[in-house]
């Protein structure tokens, strides 16, 4: 999920994945915070916000999560 969508908060601000909207943890690493700033190509080249709720992901095993933790 967090390689192929984003989620948008109600205020317009960009979540790799609907986990880390719930726990506040927007996009980082120099990618756009909100959804005036969207740029895919920027979003393409993104690295992933993780915590450890992310080891609870299926990473590409069965869940819409294409991604996975190395």
């Amino acid at each position: 999920m967090c390689r192929y969508t984003i989620s948008v908060g109600w205020d317009g601000t960009l979540y790799d994945c609907d986990f880390n909207q719930v726990l506040a943890l927007p996009l980082g690493f120099e990618a756009p915070q909100h959804v005036r700033d969207f740029d895919p190509a920027l979003l393409f080249e993104r690295r992933i916000a993780t915590r450890n709720h992310c080891y609870g992901c299926a990473a590409g095993t069965g869940s819409s999560c294409g991604g996975s933790i190395t």
